[in-house]
C-alpha cells in the first residue's frame, strides 16, 4: 500500500515548466503591454505633494522666536486664548 502512495505522490510532484511560446508571440507581447497616462489635474496634485514632502516639518522662525521669549520670561499666553483655540477646534 504504501507503493501506491507513493508512486501517485510523485506523477503529482512539481514539474519544470516548458516554453512552448515562440520568440515571436514574446515580442509581439511586449510591443503590446498597457499604457499609463496621467491628466493633467492628476499631475498638478503630483506636484502639489512633492512640494508638501520637500517642506519642513517646522517652522524653525517661528520656534526660535518663542524659544527666545520662552528664555527671557517674556513668552505670555492668557487663559482665554487658550480656551477660545480650543473651542475653536471642536466646532
Amino acid at each position: 500500500m504504501d507503493m501506491r502512495v507513493t508512486s501517485a505522490y510523485s506523477a503529482y510532484a512539481l514539474q519544470p515548466v516548458r516554453s512552448t511560446a515562440p520568440a515571436q508571440k514574446t515580442e509581439r507581447v511586449k510591443a503590446n503591454m498597457d499604457k499609463v497616462s496621467i491628466s493633467a489635474e492628476a499631475g498638478g496634485y503630483q506636484a502639489a505633494l512633492a512640494a508638501a514632502r520637500s517642506a519642513p516639518d517646522v517652522r524653525a522662525d517661528l520656534v526660535g522666536n518663542i524659544r527666545s521669549m520662552l528664555d527671557a520670561g517674556t513668552y505670555n499666553v492668557s487663559a482665554t486664548d487658550v480656551a477660545s483655540r480650543i473651542f475653536q477646534g471642536l466646532a
